[in-house]
C-alpha cells in the first residue's frame, strides 16, 4: 500500500514496524480505543498491558503491519492478514489528530482492490460504538453478524 502524494506532503509516512515500536503500539491502541473500552468495560474489564504486548507480537506476524507516522511521530498502525481463503485480522488504529484525513478510506480501498484481485473476501470486526463502522458500510462492507460488543463486516469481491 502506498500513501497518496497529498498525505505524504502533509508529513505522513507508512513504514515497517520493529520490536522498538511496542510502547508506541500500546500508546496508540489506548489513545484510539479507550473510549470504546470504557463504554464496554463490563465486557472488556480494565486495560491489561500483557494483552496489548501479546497483541503487538501477534500483529507483527501478519502479512502487512505498518506504523503510520506524522512528521516522525507514530500516530497509527495498520494491518491485515492474507490467508488462503480470506483477508482478515484487519487492524486500523489511528489517534485523533490523524483521523479524518482519508487514511482509513485509503487502506480499506486498498484491501478491497486486493480482495478483487485475489478473489478473497475481507473480514473486519468493530466495537459496536465505534463510528468507523459507518466508513465500512459506506465503502461497501456488509454487516453479517453481531456478537457480544462486536459487529462483524465483510466485503465480498464481485
Amino acid at each position: 500500500m502506498e500513501l497518496t502524494l497529498d498525505l505524504k506532503n502533509m508529513g505522513y509516512s507508512l513504514i515497517d514496524t520493529s520490536e522498538a515500536d511496542l510502547d508506541d503500539f500500546i500508546g496508540v491502541d489506548i489513545k484510539s480505543h479507550s473510549k470504546y473500552i470504557v463504554e464496554h468495560s463490563n465486557f472488556f474489564g480494565e486495560w491489561n498491558k500483557d494483552i496489548l504486548v501479546n497483541a503487538f507480537y501477534c500483529k507483527r506476524k501478519l502479512t502487512f503491519f505498518k506504523k503510520l507516522l506524522l512528521n516522525d511521530e507514530v500516530v497509527g498502525f495498520l494491518g491485515y492478514d492474507q490467508k488462503e481463503d480470506k483477508i482478515d485480522n484487519v487492524y486500523i488504529r489511528i489517534i485523533d489528530k490523524a483521523q479524518n484525513k482519508g487514511i482509513g478510506t485509503l487502506f480499506l480501498s486498498y484491501l478491497m482492490k486486493l480482495s478483487k484481485r485475489l478473489c478473497k473476501p475481507v473480514f473486519i470486526v468493530a466495537i459496536k460504538t465505534n463510528p468507523a463502522q459507518n466508513l465500512y458500510k459506506r465503502l461497501g462492507f456488509e454487516f453479517y453478524k453481531e456478537k457480544d460488543v462486536f459487529y462483524f463486516f465483510r466485503y465480498c469481491p464481485r
